[in-house]
């Protein structure tokens, strides 16, 4: 063994661990003792197979301090950066054929590194499978590709994905443009869905007359090289894996656009609908601050401020985003995405419970929403609302309308400031088109006056979903299309048949105004509840549920004492802090429903 004394026990472990695995079998003797670098205490040289291009290759494997903390240092002299899988500049990329990076005890971190090197080698020594090899480069090649050029401080959205090769209109996003550069442009191969993109983000009409087709969209068929061409080049270095219509669509865009000091092209990879895509911030002349042109409404009328006909001077990646419904959710593979496609939900209250549901509901890919309550939000509402301060004196569902089209710019929204009653007696058709009614207004006015329509038989389905005191209790009502009729559940003033809490003068705490009160609560158990009555809405969307059903959810039942008040509800298995119970509906107003 090495000499260690100047080592700690970690390292001498480490040490121990490699010349266990290295110095066996026909590779004994060959690990041999090198100059440390100056962030390592002690350091090894191995000699590697002769690789698959001929080249006899030298292994440093450096124990740097810090160790087991910081892994193995891996360099291979000269370096296969570009030429084996995993390899880089600096080193080798142990994270390759692991998701997670290399940790553990001393001997752990040794031999994972080994194991992983194995894995490496294998693909890249005389005799390994070339392609087996490609294929590993082909699931890396944009990490190959952005460490050979720098990065555009330009971050940029892609406002809906095109099914082919495409120009791109560019606008810049004028509620951010500073002198830095960092503003951020917006791409699309529509004018009209750039206008609406603009219209929900910015809050106003946008008229875009002449905007710069400042980037193209083309599908790769097959993968280009991993090294990365000249600027000059980069042409030359696309098309032969483009068809040859795209191709010649992408290069008059190249040579018509050559003026632009900044462009954008952006590539999808080879492979199914919603592949990976990679993005070229592509420079006419050299700017060293990256510096872009501001891309209006009318850009296309300015003088060029390059000279046409130039090759690019230099690329960079570029961050993308990608404004589309696939993209938004194509890490939920449920499929409960499918009911929200083209459903249309009615909110009717959107208070600290239905503003809840509603931003979960458009979160999950809820495509149209109606918002009906004519409260104004304010500074007592901050404390459970989805709302925010900038909300302050507006009403509720104009700012949340504004804040839905905001964060979901799939989903649309359309927004009444009125009771339901009103807003029924201006447009009588208000709910004809509705798959399905939420209703959290706490009143019971506006709640009746619901189920008196659905007696009558509906297309839509309803729930009704509320919270009692302190929000250690929350319950839905919910049924299917048809006539459904749940007013037998309540008292004359509205309240429920079937409570799990009792609470001193019930618990509503009145309000120095007229007729006002609330229902203490905090924002936790608002969620809680929120997201009760989100699963079912969605599973009724999605014709899981098709019955009438009571949801209630319970969280933390023994708080009831602690709040002042009495839990009254089922009793919970032992160790059941938060549990939602489903079941039919009471069948009259002296079942207990326990």
């Amino acid at each position: 063994m090495a000499d260690i004394t100047d080592t700690d026990d970690a390292v001498a472990e480490g040490i121990a661990s490699l010349e266990a695995i290295l110095n066996t079998g026909h590779a004994a003797g060959l690990l041999q003792q090198t100059k440390a670098r100056s962030d390592e205490t002690v350091a090894y040289r191995f000699p590697l197979p002769t690789d698959y291009l001929g080249i006899e290759r030298a292994l440093h494997i450096g124990f740097p301090k810090g160790f087991p903390s910081a892994g193995l240092n891996l360099y291979v002299d000269p370096s296969p950066w570009l030429v084996w899988p995993h390899a880089t500049k600096a080193g080798l990329c142990l994270h390759g054929f692991k998701e997670e990076p290399v940790t553990g005890s001393p001997d752990t971190v040794v031999r994972d590194s080994i194991n992983r090197l194995k894995r490496i080698l294998s693909l890249s020594i005389q005799g390994a499978n070339a392609d087996e090899r490609n294929l590993e480069f082909q699931n890396e090649i944009t990490s190959y590709w952005i460490r050979q050029h720098g990065r555009s401080v330009r971050n940029v959205l892609l406002v809906g994905r095109p099914e082919s090769a495409s120009e791109l209109f560019a606008l810049s996003d004028s509620r951010y443009i500073v002198p830095s550069g960092l503003e951020s442009v917006w791409l699309s191969s529509d004018i009209k869905a750039l206008g609406c993109h603009a219209r929900r983000i910015m809050g106003r009409q946008v008229t875009i007359c002449s905007p710069h087709v400042g980037g193209f969209f083309v599908k790769l068929k097959s993968y280009p090289g991993l090294r990365f061409p000249a600027p000059a080049e980069l042409l030359s270095w696309i098309l032969p894996h483009v068809s040859e219509e795209d191709a010649n669509k992408l290069s008059t865009w190249f040579s018509t656009t050559s003026a632009l000091i900044s462009r954008w092209l952006i590539m999808e990879l080879p492979g199914k609908a919603g592949a990976p895509l990679y993005t070229l911030n592509i420079f006419a002349r050299v700017d060293t601050s990256h510096r872009s042109p501001i891309f209006g409404s009318r850009s296309a009328h300015r003088k060029p401020l390059a000279i046409a006909g130039q090759p690019p001077a230099i690329i960079y990646s570029s961050r993308l985003n990608v404004i589309d419904r696939a993209d938004f959710y194509a890490r939920d593979l449920s499929g409960s995405i499918r009911g929200l496609e083209d459903a249309h939900v009615v909110f009717i209250g959107l208070g600290s419970l239905g503003g809840t549901v509603a931003s979960q509901l458009a979160r999950s890919g809820l495509k149209h929403l109606t918002l009906i309550d004519p409260d104004t939000f304010e500074s007592a509402n901050m404390g459970r609302h989805v709302l925010g301060m900038d909300d302050l004196g507006k009403f509720k569902v104009n700012a949340l309308k504004t804040k839905l089209m905001r964060d979901h710019p799939t989903s649309e929204v359309t927004a009444f400031n009125t009771y339901v009653q009103f807003a029924l007696e201006n447009k009588p058709d208000l709910l004809q088109s509705a798959d399905l009614v939420i209703i959290t207004t706490a009143d019971w006015e506006s709640e009746a006056s619901l189920w008196e329509l659905k007696a009558n038989g509906q297309s839509w389905a309803l729930i009704q979903g509320w919270s009692e005191p302190h929000t250690l209790v929350g319950h839905a009502l919910a049924s299917p299309q048809g006539d459904y009729d749940g007013r037998h559940l309540f008292s004359d003033n509205g309240d429920f048949s079937h409570k799990y809490t009792e609470w001193p003068e019930g618990g509503v705490v009145p309000l120095p105004a007229c007729g006002e009160s609330f229902i203490p609560g905090n924002a936790a158990g608002m969620n809680i509840i929120a997201t009760m009555i989100t699963q079912a809405s969605i599973q009724y969307l999605n014709g899981i549920k098709k019955g009438s059903l009571w949801l209630t959810s319970i969280n933390c039942p023994a708080d009831a004492q602690v709040q002042g008040g009495t839990y009254i509800g089922p009793d919970l298995p032992a160790g059941t802090i938060q549990t939602v119970l489903e079941r039919v509906w009471p069948e009259s107003k002296h079942e207990d429903g326990k």
